[in-house]
């Protein structure tokens, strides 16, 4: 069972916790002293803050074998990688009303919405280094230390305590209530001759995030909806990759690794936890970001 110790804190940190429609603040040194407020903590710093989740400590084997469907060279080895503490992970995808106070705060650039329209929906057309930099701005705002994922984390929240390497382990019908993706609705509003999954999320293309149901963790869109970056360059395998979840920044940081699949250009063979690279300056209207954050 996951324990976590109050005086494992090392700074003190004042959240705002969101129980139904009401925000409370306390301070996370007294809330991770109860387990179970800790496990599932959520909270949000300010009122254009991203919603945050407590993902607690643990350990999963990260990377797929050979046979696994959709395997890709450059998963590597199998390993066993350790979150030996907790750590924040946004609820939901950066969305454009929280990416457009940014931009009218002088800290963001204005990026296209590819007709999908703003608000609710995630950011898109966002660059690596863009993302990191509303992520600047947010810890510039907060005083706290927020940043992207690593890679580790990402997958070690996506998997939610599941050691499955497709879509969370459920069947491919099944997909549809946890994922927006590229399935019979989308086939049948934009035929591109690709794979899709046989099942209805309810959308045909991008949807606003939070639209379907959340993990074991309490995190939507994991898996669809848009690709995720994350900070870790690219590597030709994990092989000698931190076993601790902390990012990889040493190989070939020009590309950057992305995650999650989405639901426009990734049929089943991309709607997997382990994924791949793109150029750090690359902009697509599948891909977005969403924020971690250090809680110690």
């Amino acid at each position: 069972m996951f324990q976590l110790s109050r005086s494992r804190i090392a700074l003190p940190v004042r959240l705002s916790v969101i129980v139904a429609a009401n925000v409370f603040v306390f301070d996370v040194r007294t809330a991770c002293a109860n387990e179970e407020l800790a496990r599932g903590a959520e909270f949000q710093d300010c009122a254009i803050c991203p919603v945050m989740k407590v993902v607690p400590g643990g350990e999963f084997v990260q990377g797929s074998p050979p046979s696994s469907s959709g395997h890709f060279h450059s998963e590597g080895v199998i390993r066993t990688v350790t979150i030996a503490r907790p750590f924040a992970a946004g609820k939901f995808e950066i969305t454009f009303d929280q990416w457009d106070a940014c931009i009218a705060a002088g800290h963001c650039a204005t990026v296209d919405d590819g007709d999908w329209g703003r608000g609710r929906y995630p950011v898109i057309n966002v660059n690596w280094e863009e993302a990191v930099a509303y992520t600047e701005w947010l810890s510039e705002l907060t005083g706290k230390p927020y940043r992207l994922l690593s890679e580790s984390e990402w997958e070690y929240a996506a998997r939610a305590g599941l050691q499955r390497f497709r879509f969370f382990g459920l069947a491919p019908e099944q997909l549809c209530e946890v994922a927006n993706v590229y399935d019979l609705r989308s086939k049948a509003e934009y035929e591109f001759g690709w794979e899709h999954v046989s099942c209805d999320d309810g959308f045909a293309g991008l949807a606003p995030v939070g639209s379907l149901t959340a993990n074991g963790f309490g995190i939507h869109d994991m898996q669809g909806n848009v690709a995720e970056w994350t900070q870790d360059c690219r590597n030709r395998s994990w092989r000698f990759a931190n076993l601790d979840g902390s990012p990889w920044l040493n190989g070939d940081c020009m590309l950057r690794a992305y995650r999650g699949g989405s639901w426009l250009a990734n049929g089943p063979r991309y709607l997997r936890t382990p994924d791949r690279y793109r150029y750090l300056r690359a902009r697509s209207d599948d891909l977005g970001f969403r924020v971690g954050l250090s809680l110690y």
